[in-house]
């Protein structure tokens, strides 16, 4: 294998990382480290990731430090992967803005929240 192939694995797994990681943050705040590196490994070209991978990912790409809070052992000894909730300076400006007062879930306007996240987006890309 070249190191170009190398680098181009890293890559997809790095890539394929992020996407697992966006998409448990969704859906919960941890996952068992081993379930992490399993779910990555079965997306093509991904098969060589490992904890080891995870781990420099987590200390050289700011967007995975951006998704991961620590990864740390239970009482128990199992590992855990926890991730940061999604919260940022936009989202609380949309829930409690000064024109809309103390509000609850169900009173926060939707175009301001998409209004939010297209801001969020756009600044990631610059």
């Amino acid at each position: 294998m070249r190191a170009r192939e190398f680098m181009e694995a890293d890559d997809a797994s790095n890539a394929n990382l992020l996407s697992t990681l966006s998409t448990l943050r969704d859906q919960t705040d941890q996952i068992r480290l081993d379930s992490l590196v399993n779910m990555v490994r079965r997306q093509p070209g991904s098969e060589m990731f490992n904890i080891d991978l995870l781990l420099q990912a987590q200390d050289r790409d700011p967007a995975v430090s951006e998704l991961v809070d620590r990864i740390e052992a239970d009482e128990t000894g199992v590992k855990y992967v926890y991730l940061k909730p999604i919260t940022s300076d936009d989202d609380a400006e949309v829930q409690s803005g000064p024109d809309m007062g103390d509000t609850s879930s169900s009173q926060i306007d939707p175009k301001k929240t998409v209004s939010a996240m297209a801001k969020r987006a756009s600044s990631k890309r610059i």
